[in-house]
């Protein structure tokens, strides 16, 4: 659906509809997703990221049903996995489908293999969202680019009328930019640059492994960069 047409569509009628549904979940549910938010954003008080072998990362990747969830694009699937002293926690994966309220657009479901028949039993985005900041807990989160996955989170959880959402995360995606200051560094760009072993792309989970495995060779050029520079002060001095 043209963009356009999309805005008008939410002001007549979606935002109206979300609205509806929002209030027959049940409350108790709403307070206990508010209560994971709360607990999540106290467990993030302390943490630092000046030490990466102290500091346990999130990376996470969402798939959504379009780019604007202040016009009703809704979390498909969160997929997320863990990174503690450069290792990758690959035995402690997260993965859960989410039901959107709406229709998922037939381009949506070609590139994710998300089907509406997928989606048919799937839980609402708060209950998902509870399960992963429960996972999350006590990290720091990591997206490829978090402009675009911790902005949809926060503006999803705004319209469920939920705590705000503010938490700390990494964007590796800016990380990049700043190694690599003349290249392209989408995913794509960095999985063939850093001979990443390719996963099957749009898929949150397979996603979130493959920023993960970028992640990890950042941080390691970049403690590279920083040692050598330390080391050629010292030979100066």
């Amino acid at each position: 659906m043209p963009y356009d047409l999309q805005i008008i569509k939410y002001y007549l009628w979606d935002q109206f509809f979300f609205k509806m549904h929002r209030r027959k979940l049940n409350h108790f549910e709403l307070k206990n997703v508010a209560h994971s938010i709360e607990l999540f954003l106290e467990s993030q008080i302390g943490v630092t990221v000046d030490d990466f072998s102290s500091t346990t990362y999130t990376i996470f990747d969402l798939e959504t049903t379009g780019f604007f969830p202040q016009i009703g694009d809704e979390v498909l699937s969160i997929g997320a996995i863990k990174v503690q002293n450069y290792k990758i926690q690959y035995d402690e994966a997260f993965y859960t489908v989410l039901k959107p309220f709406k229709k998922v657009p037939k381009s949506v479901q070609q590139l994710t293999g998300i089907t509406m028949e997928t989606v048919q039993n799937a839980q609402l985005f708060p209950v998902g969202l509870q399960k992963f900041l429960e996972y999350s807990q006590g990290t720091v989160l990591v997206a490829h680019p978090a402009t675009f996955d911790v902005e949809f989170l926060k503006t999803s959880i705004k319209k469920w009328k939920l705590p705000n959402f503010n938490p700390t995360y990494i964007d590796s995606h800016k990380l990049a930019n700043q190694m690599y200051t003349d290249k392209k560094n989408y995913l794509d760009h960095l999985i063939k640059r850093l001979g990443i072993n390719e996963r099957e792309r749009h898929h949150a989970l397979n996603d979130a492994i493959m920023t993960a495995e970028i992640f990890v060779q950042l941080v390691q050029l970049m403690k590279e960069m920083i040692d050598s520079t330390t080391t050629y002060e010292i030979e100066r001095g």
